[in-house]
C-alpha cells in the first residue's frame, strides 16, 4: 500500500509551465499607475522576459502621453532605459476627470487605454498596531507579535473600491563590542574605527502583499476597520526590537483597476496548495490600436491616495532582548564568495579558536559576515536615519 501511494503522489504533481502561445516572451508590458499627488511620476515600458530566467528588458525610445477628457495632455520623457516620468501638478490632476494613456513605440506602433477616472479617495482616520499572538498548526509554533490596523469611513457613495499598498522601516543594531578586525586582503589585525564600523542601520522594504477592498456591500456612513499583516517577533531580524514604522498609502481605485489587482493578488499570494488554479495572464486594459490581436500585458490606473505612518517602539508584551548568537563566529564560510571578516575580541576566549600571532600577541578569530561588522551590508540598509525618525 504505501509502495502504491509513493507512486500516485509522485506521479501526479508535476511543474506547471503556461502554453508557449500563452506566454511567450518579447510581449509588450506597460505599467502605469498614476495618482492625484503632485510631483514626479513613472510609467515602465518592456518586453516580458521567460519565466524560467525573468528579467527587465526595457523598450527605449518610445512617446508616452496621458491624456484628460479635455484634450489636456503631459508628455512623459525617458529617463533611463524603460522608464519615462512627467512632472504633474494639481491643475492636471482634477478629480472627477477621465483620463486614458497613449504609447508610440520605436517600430510605429500605437497603444492605447482606456478611459480611467481620478476618483476621491476617503481620508485614513487611524493607523495603530495590537499586540498579538499568531497560532500556527502546532500550539509550539505560535509566535507574538504585532499586527497594524486602519481605520476610516465610507462616508462618499464614489468610494468604491480601496487597495493599499505598505511600506516597512526599522531600526537594526550589530554588536559594538569589536576590539579589532582582519580583512583577508590586507593580511593584517587593524583596530576598528567608529568611521568604519557602522553598529546601527535602518531598512526600508516594500512589503508586495496586495491589500484590497470592495466596499460595495457597506451602507453608507460604515466605519471600515482593516487588518494588515502580522509582523512577527523573530529576534533575528529585530523588526521590533528596536522601532517599526509602517507607511501605508491608501488608494480609491476604479472596478476595472480592483479587479486587476484582485487577480494579481490571487496569481502571486495565493498559489501553492494542490488544488489551487493554475494562474491565469491579467487582463490588461491597453491595446493595440491597429491590431486587436496582439496581447498586451500591464495596466494603465488613475487613483487617489493618501498615505499615513505609524510606529511601534518597543511594543510592550513582546521579548526584546538582544539575539547575542545573530553575529556569532564560525569556522566555515557558508558561501566561498561570502564577504568575511575575522571577528577579534576578549569576549570570545573562552570558546575555542584558531590563534593568530601579531603584534598584539596571540588572539583567537573567527570567520563572520561583513555584515555583522558593517549593517549597511543587509539589503535596503542604510546608516543615515530617515528624516520621518
Amino acid at each position: 500500500m504505501l509502495l502504491v501511494l509513493f507512486c500516485w503522489f509522485s506521479g501526479c504533481v508535476e511543474r506547471y509551465y503556461p502554453e508557449e502561445n500563452d506566454m511567450k516572451t518579447g510581449t509588450l508590458v506597460i505599467s502605469a499607475h498614476l495618482t492625484n499627488q503632485p510631483g514626479e511620476q513613472v510609467i515602465e515600458i518592456s518586453r516580458s522576459a521567460g519565466l524560467t530566467e525573468p528579467s527587465f528588458d526595457p523598450v527605449s525610445g518610445s512617446l508616452a502621453e496621458v491624456i484628460r477628457e479635455d484634450g489636456e495632455l503631459m508628455e512623459f520623457l525617458e529617463f533611463k532605459p524603460g522608464y519615462y516620468k512627467a512632472e504633474l501638478d494639481e491643475t492636471f490632476l482634477q478629480t472627477g476627470a477621465s483620463f486614458m494613456l497613449h504609447v508610440s513605440t520605436p517600430d510605429g506602433k500605437e497603444y492605447e487605454s482606456r478611459f480611467d477616472m481620478l476618483r476621491p479617495v476617503p481620508t485614513i482616520d487611524s493607523v495603530y498596531y495590537l499586540v498579538e499572538t499568531n497560532s500556527f498548526a502546532e500550539e509550539s509554533d505560535s509566535i507574538r507579535g504585532i499586527r497594524f490596523y486602519l481605520d476610516f469611513t465610507f462616508d462618499d457613495k464614489d468610494y468604491e473600491y480601496i487597495r493599499w499598498d505598505l511600506i516597512e522601516t526599522y531600526e537594526f543594531h550589530n554588536s559594538d563590542d569589536l576590539d579589532y578586525y582582519f580583512l583577508d586582503l590586507d593580511h593584517w589585525l587593524k583596530p576598528a574605527p567608529d568611521t568604519s564600523i557602522y553598529t546601527i542601520c535602518y531598512i526600508t522594504n516594500e512589503l508586495f502583499q496586495i491589500h484590497s477592498m470592495s466596499l460595495g456591500s457597506l451602507d453608507f456612513g460604515n466605519y471600515v476597520k482593516k487588518p494588515f499583516s502580522f509582523v512577527p517577533n523573530y529576534v533575528r531580524e529585530q523588526k521590533l526590537h528596536h522601532k517599526y514604522s509602517l507607511l501605508v498609502r491608501q488608494y480609491s481605485l476604479g472596478e476595472e483597476a480592483f479587479y486587476y489587482w484582485n487577480d494579481l493578488k490571487k496569481n502571486s499570494q495565493e498559489q501553492g496548495s494542490l488544488f489551487d488554479s493554475q494562474p491565469a495572464l491579467l487582463k490588461s486594459n491597453i491595446r493595440n490600436v491597429n491590431d486587436e490581436n496582439e496581447y498586451v500585458l500591464g495596466f494603465f490606473s488613475m487613483a487617489g491616495m493618501v498615505e499615513k505612518r505609524a510606529f511601534a517602539i518597543e511594543p510592550d508584551g513582546l521579548n526584546l532582548k538582544p539575539y547575542e548568537s545573530h553575529c556569532y563566529p564560525r569556522k566555515e564560510l557558508v558561501h566561498p564568495e561570502e564577504p568575511i571578516l575575522w571577528r577579534v575580541g576578549y569576549k570570545y576566549l573562552y570558546d575555542p579558536a584558531p590563534l593568530y600571532f601579531t603584534k598584539f600577541g596571540s588572539l583567537p578569530m573567527r570567520r563572520m559576515n561583513k555584515a555583522c561588522v558593517d549593517c549597511r551590508e543587509y539589503k535596503n540598509s542604510t546608516h543615515i536615519p530617515p528624516d520621518f525618525w
